[in-house]
């Protein structure tokens, strides 16, 4: 398995494998090692991701790293430019509740929490996975652990429980 500096796995089992057919070697990349970084940047290249560490200046923050990740999710350009807060909106409105209602405040404060934690891309790809898997007929779980105390995953559609119906208070999810 590769690493980056920050203990990140970059390289899963099956890319393990495929590794070994093609007799390539693995390494784990640490912020001391350039020659470890400059082979997972091959290795990015040579598997088309635009995921690249600065073999020059490694970054022990991950800031950079995690930068990097951000802004590549593998997902279609739609949704990565999609407003996610008009996106919750609509669903509030497809429910009936109007801008003023305790839903729209909800939602309004969870997001804040979202964006506060730089969390807003992961929010997006919650909503393009949503619509794959609905396109595409794979059933998925009612609801399970401290996500369901979160009412904008519930407008999603990541899960079915209503937080606010349940009285299930967002602070559960986000600890």
């Amino acid at each position: 398995m590769i690493t980056t500096a920050q203990n990140e796995i970059v390289v899963d089992e099956n890319d393990l494998v495929t590794m070994m057919l093609k007799d390539i070697s693995p390494r784990i990349v640490t912020s001391n090692d350039i020659d470890a970084i400059r082979g997972y940047n091959e290795m990015c290249d040579m598997y088309g991701y635009n995921t690249t560490i600065d073999a020059e200046q490694p970054d022990p923050t991950g800031d950079k790293y995690n930068a990097t990740l951000d802004a590549n999710w593998f997902m279609p350009d739609a949704y990565k430019n999609i407003s996610v807060e008009l996106f919750l909106d609509d669903k509030l409105e497809q429910r009936g509740y109007p801008p003023d209602s305790a839903h729209s405040q909800r939602t309004r404060e969870e997001y804040a929490e979202y964006e506060s934690r730089g969390l807003v891309p992961l929010l997006k790809y919650m909503i393009y996975l949503v619509d794959t898997m609905r396109e595409n007929n794979v059933v998925w779980g009612v609801g399970r652990g401290s996500s369901v105390a979160s009412y904008v995953l519930y407008l999603i559609g990541v899960h079915r429980i209503d937080s606010i119906k349940h009285n299930l208070d967002i602070k559960e999810f986000f600890r």
